[in-house]
């Protein structure tokens, strides 16, 4: 008779997370770019159907967070995608690559004093109706943060 240790229930209960990064375009092939991008990468990570409703949600958003970085003369923007199918949860952040420089000079600096994040987390799924269907749903959350600017003085 075999035992499923504590740790090997967790592993089988939530499985590894699907992850992607990828540079954002700018200009304006940047948004059909970007919902090009993350449909095959749903698609690639096995949603189906699924894929297409989170595909327009998640690039709205991400198509929005990234005015608001143009807005702020950001400079190129990096995007990160985490699928985390056990809790039906979908992750998105735009990250300023402005401050990744090695050596910023001070004009930098004084533009984008901290590097910048913006956060996406769609929750999904199907759930019963009334009327005995299914309902398909999904739960947004947006946030926008400067990240923590670590320095040794």
């Amino acid at each position: 008779m075999s035992t499923v240790s504590p740790h090997d229930a967790d592993e089988a209960a939530s499985p590894t997370p699907h992850t992607g990064r990828w540079r954002l375009p700018s200009g304006r092939s940047a948004t059909a770019h970007v919902r090009r991008t993350i449909h095959a990468a749903l698609q690639r990570w096995g949603l189906g159907s699924a894929a297409d409703t989170l595909t327009n949600q998640m690039t709205a958003l991400i198509q929005e967070l990234s005015t608001r970085f143009a807005a702020s003369g950001s400079g190129p923007l990096d995007l990160r995608l985490e699928l985390r199918t056990a809790d039906r949860l979908l992750l998105g952040e735009i990250h300023d690559t402005t401050r990744d420089r090695s050596e910023p000079d001070d004009r930098t600096l004084a533009r984008h004093p901290e590097p910048r994040r913006g956060i996406i987390a769609l929750t999904y799924g199907r759930r019963p109706a009334r009327n005995g269907t299914a309902t398909w749903y999904t739960h947004t959350f947006t946030w926008f943060q400067p990240d923590e600017l670590t320095t040794d003085r």
